[in-house]
């Protein structure tokens, strides 16, 4: 299969494909101002760092109710009459809906995680499917019996499987410990929300004098765990738990739409965690709160939280979210080299530019830009004019 007439960072390309996807060869067309419309660019498959798959079935639930009442009103005792099957049906249609507007991987947090993965599998996604806890399932520890029993029959190369204590308000101290031992021992991410709301961190400083990061560093979860931490929102954070974060190199997961929908804050503090050395990636949190999974517009609404929050609109430019929402999620997600090179599968979104957003581009100037300008032109036209429904997997 050969794909023709291909952006690949701002070079027109012809990509050969062999029969099992991966990349033949990538050869460089001349390209010479003619029209947009026959034309196409890339764009690397994205990964959804941060979502509970299955809440498909709860799309928009408890809208306008803040995180803990939402949490105790509208979703935890809907969750409670969900059955394996209703989970697979709703991570079925996420991976569907994910497909579509093109994310490759994701790393999921949700129970009865046989049915996700089930989902995954028949979908082609990657993933990372995590079995979400809290301390009702510790009353027998059944949880690990059947997290065990998974991970024995697992023989998928696409899919692997974490632990997930789902909060510090809903897993005790003692129990997040236990958790932490268990993915150190089993080699695997240690998925937890992370001062998600001012109430999560005054509610931590009440209790226990410290916020939520100190907490943890005090448990020894970073300790055991090091840099196969991943915490969901980090949103209310300070200096020095953002640098003990960076210290142990751990993986923080911005869901912009889900924290503005559920008024859980806006100051994501990326340029201070990026500059500590934590790997920011990006999620769109489950669709009972982000309402949809698509991270075409989650990136948009990231960049533009940064660019107005610090009155600065050349912070987090579309080249630097895109990396966002794709390297740092492989590097989280232990993914392969997705780089659109000979020798690698093929696995970018197609964007075709014959479309709208792409009109009145002064092709003459574009003729004449280097690689890169076009490149940022093309990817600023789908950032912030576009939506993932226009890629193409």
């Amino acid at each position: 299969m050969t794909i023709n007439n291909l952006f690949i960072k701002g070079v027109l390309s012809k990509v050969t494909l062999g029969d099992d996807g991966v990349i033949k060869s990538v050869e460089e067309i001349s390209y010479k101002g003619q029209g947009l419309e026959e034309l196409s660019f890339a764009l690397p498959g994205l990964v959804n760092m941060h979502t509970h798959s299955a809440m498909t079935l709860l799309r928009s639930v408890g809208s306008g109710l803040p995180l803990f009442r939402w949490l105790n009103e509208a979703i935890f005792p809907r969750e409670a009459e969900l059955t394996p099957d209703d989970i697979y049906r709703g991570a079925l249609e996420a991976c569907e809906e994910m497909r579509d507007t093109g994310t490759i991987a994701f790393n999921d947090m949700y129970f009865n995680i046989e049915s996700t993965i089930r989902a995954a599998v028949e979908t082609g996604m990657y993933a990372n499917v995590a079995l979400s806890v809290t301390d009702r399932d510790f009353g027998n520890r059944s949880f690990v019996s059947q997290y065990l029993k998974t991970v024995e029959h697992l023989s998928y190369p696409n899919i692997t499987t974490s632990i997930a204590p789902h909060a510090i308000y809903t897993v005790s101290g003692r129990n997040l410990q236990y958790l932490a031992d268990f993915a150190k021992e089993h080699k695997t991410l240690f998925h937890i929300h992370l001062s998600e709301t001012q109430k999560e961190r005054e509610d931590c400083i009440k209790q226990y004098s410290m916020p939520p990061v100190k907490y943890l560093e005090q448990l020894g979860i970073f300790d055991k765990v090091g840099s196969r931490f991943v915490g969901a929102h980090a949103l209310w954070l300070d200096e020095e738990e953002i640098q003990i974060l960076g210290n142990h190199k751990v993986t923080v997961v911005h869901c912009p739409n889900s924290n503005l929908k559920l008024g859980s804050g806006c100051r994501f503090l990326y340029t201070e965690l990026r500059d500590a050395g934590v790997n920011v990636t990006l999620g769109t949190d489950g669709c009972a709160s982000s309402d949809n999974l698509d991270m075409v517009e989650a990136m948009k609404v990231m960049s533009l939280l940064q660019k107005g929050t610090r009155h600065d609109p050349s912070v987090l430019p579309a080249e630097e979210v895109l990396e966002v929402a794709t390297t740092n999620g492989y590097r989280a997600l232990g993914l392969p080299d997705m780089s659109i090179k000979a020798g690698n599968r093929f696995h970018a979104s197609i964007v075709s530019l014959n479309n709208r957003i792409f009109k009145n581009i002064d092709l003459r100037v574009f003729a004449d830009s280097t690689p890169q300008e076009r490149h940022t032109t093309l990817l600023n036209r789908l950032i912030y004019a576009g939506h993932g429904d226009m890629l193409m997997c």
